[in-house]
């Protein structure tokens, strides 16, 4: 679990994570965690009056080596893609913004193959 003050001195509360599997149980996911995280928050701070406003899910897109894929994919040369960074996103970003910078310009990038879509 995360929490997060924001300026309007609301709690932003996450956490939870979970494998996701199935776009078609996806609408089941929020209430049961919703609920599961007002149980974690009232046990840390029980003397705390809790109202949830609202309620979001995403999914982490992740690869099976846990790398991004960064560059062109051979059936759309004319694309450039930066995908599937999971939770690591601000650390990716860099990473594929000077590889897609470089394949823009037509530079060699040494990190670039190692994000490829043929790794």
């Amino acid at each position: 679990m995360y929490l997060c003050c924001t300026t309007d001195h609301r709690i932003v509360i996450g956490g939870r994570d979970e494998r996701f599997v199935n776009v078609n149980t996806m609408h089941t996911y929020l209430p049961r965690k919703e609920a599961l995280l007002e149980k974690d928050f009232n046990k840390l701070f029980p003397s705390v009056s809790f109202k949830r406003e609202f309620g979001w899910s995403g999914v982490f897109g992740k690869t099976k080596d846990s790398l991004p894929y960064i560059g062109n994919f051979h059936k759309t040369p004319r694309t450039f893609y930066a995908l599937g960074f999971g939770g690591n996103g601000i650390t990716f970003s860099l990473v594929a913004a000077e590889i897609l910078a470089d394949l823009l310009l037509g530079k060699k990038n040494e990190d670039a193959e190692l994000f490829s879509f043929s790794r």
